[in-house]
């Protein structure tokens, strides 16, 4: 049974290595600690709050940029944006280890594959929008250059901390969160190496590209999108984007899987089909899989805050809106916009994806995240014992940083009555 908690460099950076191992150890309990390789474009707490326990600042807001010195590949025309820090050569990952070490914690790289700032020739490696626009820091998994520098960044990361285990994120194409809430960064790949690629599986890209803008149209509307999305032509676009992430997850565990173990991140199953992860074809190509039904965010990014995006781009209520949504995501909740705005989905939600991920990842084991910031106590472990009735092999507490001390001490009280 894994018991986890992931952290951000700027815990590290803030509160010291020591105390970070020490609160990890001492009130959380959890030996395995996911450290954040590269940051993502967010507001620290999300998607509100202050944070409870950083002594230095109430909040952070990052960017997507490694964290940590890195050897940089050559010949891709881009290259990641690495903070001043890792510049410096300051490795905040090394520190953390170090001080775990004296304490007994494990900590394992936390890498993004496919969502980092780069600079140099981006706009040519990154995905695109159904409409033609070029998504940032997103790049395309059927690009030649975005396999060899996969290939080459976690072969790189391995060999520098030689971890027990790597927590591969980000390994699909973009949702709706950035720095600004954009639907319209869910529909893609449509650069032209995607394209042709598409043509091989009989995909009529203009069939496909009417079908979302339908699909879009029914969003805004607040009417019953599921229709539209049972087009055979669209399903066989989600088949082939699918296909592409499976792939590219195969090319991580040949390139490190005999060195390490190789756990994925993933969307909770309702909502990992429409992210490009098939999960019937990703749990045969890792170890383990840690997927994030944070109830009260509604899946693993803020939904309401799509839904309310959704909503001011047409005429309707937010309320159809999210009806349309839910309905979509097939999540059989019959629950108002408001209440799920006060409450989040209900625990079960949690039980009820869990056991979905386990029922199709079959033999390989499935971790679910455990959201333990902006709830109360009480409901990390209900949560948990949600996970644990879907049949989780453990547990991935998120996050350090944005819990409170009393909630980090509530996941230790957990963890060491199992």
């Amino acid at each position: 049974m894994i018991f986890a908690t992931q952290i951000h460099p700027h815990d590290v950076r803030d509160e010291g290595a020591a105390a970070v191992a020490r609160n990890i150890s001492e009130l959380a309990a959890c030996p395995v600690v996911g450290a954040e390789i590269s940051t993502l474009e967010e507001r620290h707490p999300y998607p509100h709050g202050e944070l409870p326990h950083n002594p230095r600042r109430n909040v952070v807001v990052t960017h997507a940029r490694h964290e940590t010195p890195l050897e940089i590949p050559t010949g891709l025309g881009f290259r990641p944006v690495l903070s001043e820090e890792a510049i410096s050569g300051s490795d905040y990952v090394a520190q953390i280890s170090q001080a775990g070490q004296e304490v007994g914690l494990s900590v394992i790289p936390w890498i993004k594959a496919l969502n980092i700032e780069l600079e140099g020739d981006w706009q040519q490696a990154c995905v695109v929008t159904a409409g033609g626009r070029v998504v940032g820091n997103w790049l395309c998994p059927s690009k030649p250059s975005t396999e060899y520098y996969v290939r080459s960044y976690v072969r790189y990361i391995v060999s520098r901390y030689s971890p027990r285990a790597v927590l591969v994120d980000r390994l699909r194409y973009p949702d709706w969160s950035g720095e600004q809430v954009d639907p319209s960064s869910l529909f893609t790949c449509f650069c032209p190496d995607c394209e042709a690629l598409m043509a091989s599986y009989g995909i009529d890209t203009s069939h496909v590209r009417a079908s979302l803008k339908r699909l879009g149209d029914s969003f805004i509307a607040g009417t019953d999108a599921t229709t539209i999305a049972h087009d055979d032509q669209l399903r066989l676009w989600m088949k082939f984007r699918q296909d592409r992430i499976t792939r590219l997850a195969q090319i991580i565990q040949d390139e490190i899987g005999a060195m390490t173990t190789v756990w994925l991140n993933l969307w909770p199953p309702s909502f990992a089909p429409w992210m490009g992860q098939d999960y019937s074809s990703l749990g045969r190509v890792c170890h383990g899989a840690k997927h994030f039904p944070y109830h009260k965010l509604g899946g693993g990014a803020d939904l309401s805050g799509l839904v309310r995006r959704l909503a001011g781009m047409g005429v309707e209520s937010p309320e159809r809106v999210f009806r349309s949504v839910m309905d979509l995501l097939e999540l059989p909740y019959s629950l108002s916009l408001a209440e799920f705005e006060e409450h989040g989905l209900p625990v079960d939600y949690v039980q009820h994806e869990t056991a979905n991920a386990v029922r199709i990842f079959k033999a390989t084991p499935i971790y679910t995240g455990v959201q333990i910031w902006d709830i109360p106590a009480s409901e990390i472990e209900a949560a948990t014992e949600a996970a644990a009735s879907g049949g989780a092999s453990g547990f991935f507490f998120y996050c350090y940083g944005w819990a409170t001390l009393d909630a980090l001490a509530e996941v230790g009280r957990i963890a060491r009555r199992q």
